[in-house]
């Protein structure tokens, strides 16, 4: 008997080791990957010298237990046990606040000015927005600042005690906003909104276990950007609704963020969040503008959602300035992107970021107009703009477009390109006289 269960628990012993070999090698049963950013090591190339100096077998540690199967659900069983019974979390910036509520590191030093920016810098940001304003205003365009909200400064009283401050110094978002609303820029201040509806608000505006806005809120923000763009344009083109709103327990992403990015087993403790079905009546769809958004995460929701192309003619995401998105067509990396003609292209210039990321006020893109303006560029741009205006006349003659179809045959390019070409040699030639008489 005691001979069977030796041979038992041996068996059951080289089962376990063989298990994980066999799982990475045929994947089989098929296991869930990791969320969120990991740098995997590479297999490391063979060599005598990286042999004898001990480097490659510790690379090749490395690989094997980055790669070792149920890797995954081993991290998640790790993660599980560190957060239950430890209230640990290893999930980078991730905070366990009061009553199990879930931050991000960044948002508290927001609410407590910790990542001021200084009040120089403020003031020079809002007098290039208020430059960057004005010319796109003389240019009919529009420029529209959306200050989101912040978790921290949503639900301050959820905050571990040992994250406050002695002293609280100045918000970037307070600061920002005051002087923005002050120049008479179209801001839209996201923290100073919630927090005055948080105790009447029939619905979440935020999820215990996430960071993002939740839909409802995101619903109310646009209400007003649409509102503000109809009365800039002078266009009615769209009437926009939240119709049916259903709270449900089981949450849709992002609302879920936060805890999927923890790699646990067991979802924390959450509770039911609305989601709106958006609904879009279409009045005049031929004046649904143009839009550049300039944003952070908070515009995934709109944007990756569908909703941008039930809004919007055409939209760009330039996701922190860094990498633009568009509607149809892949991504492109920023500076690949003609700022000239992106501008000339849209009407409206959209700009959304949290408090969090107030810092960055802008991700660099008012300041790069700001200099196209005031280093030359004005005119450039300028140009750009009249040369489409004019190929906007142009293409609604259809005898004058089959001229064209014909000249880009002929050349070898397309229709647009052409039309393009020809606008440019009416505005050449029609500043030529100007500058002549």
């Amino acid at each position: 008997m005691q001979k069977w269960i030796k041979h038992s628990l041996f068996a059951v012993l080289m089962l376990l080791l063989i298990l994980p070999f066999l799982q990475q090698q045929f994947e089989v049963p098929k296991v869930r990957a990791l969320k969120g950013a990991f740098s995997t090591p590479p297999m490391p190339g063979w060599s005598f010298a990286h042999f004898w100096d001990g480097s490659f077998q510790d690379s090749m540690n490395k690989y094997l237990e980055n790669n070792i199967g149920y890797r995954p659900d081993l991290v998640r069983l790790h993660n599980q046990l560190q957060y239950s019974l430890f209230d640990t979390i290893n999930a980078q910036g991730v905070i366990i606040g009061k009553a199990g509520y879930l931050f991000e590191l960044n948002y508290i030093k927001a609410l407590y000015g910790l990542d001021y920016v200084g009040d120089e810098k403020v003031k020079t940001d809002v007098e290039k927005t208020i430059v960057v304003n004005n010319w796109l205003k003389a240019n009919n365009k529009q420029l529209i600042v959306v200050l989101a909200p912040g978790k921290g400064s949503f639900f301050p009283e959820f905050i571990p005690d040992k994250y406050r401050p002695d002293s609280i110094g100045k918000q970037n978002y307070t600061e920002y906003y005051r002087l923005l609303l002050e120049n008479n820029i179209d801001v839209i201040g996201g923290n100073d909104w919630f927090n005055a509806v948080k105790d009447t608000s029939r619905y979440a505006l935020y999820p215990k276990a996430g960071i993002h806005w939740s839909y409802y809120g995101l619903g109310m923000v646009f209400d007003s950007v649409f509102k503000l763009m109809e009365h800039h344009l002078n266009s009615d083109f769209i009437d926009f609704e939240m119709a049916e709103i259903k709270v449900k327990s089981k949450l849709r992403s992002p609302d879920r963020d936060l805890w999927e990015g923890m790699n646990i087993i067991l979802p924390p403790a959450d509770y039911p969040m609305p989601y709106p079905e958006f609904t879009f009546n279409i009045n005049n769809q031929t004046k649904w503008p143009r839009v550049i958004t300039v944003a952070d995460s908070y515009y995934w929701q709109w944007f990756g959602g569908g909703y941008a192309a039930k809004s919007f003619k055409a939209n760009s995401f330039w996701y922190y300035n860094k990498q633009v998105h568009y509607l149809d067509g892949k991504p492109k990396d920023r500076v690949a992107v003609d700022l000239f003609q992106a501008v000339a292209d849209n009407e409206v210039i959209l700009i959304i970021q949290t408090d969090a990321n107030m810092d960055r006020y802008g991700f660099g893109f008012i300041d790069e107009l700001y200099a196209l303006i005031k280093d030359g560029g004005s005119a450039a741009l300028e140009r750009k703009m009249a040369i489409k205006e004019i190929a906007d006349r142009i293409s609604k003659s259809d005898s004058y477009m089959e001229v064209i179809h014909e000249k880009a045959k002929k050349r070898g390019i397309s229709a647009e390109e052409m039309l393009l070409l020809d606008a440019g040699w009416v505005y050449d030639n029609k500043q030529k006289k100007e500058n002549s008489q």
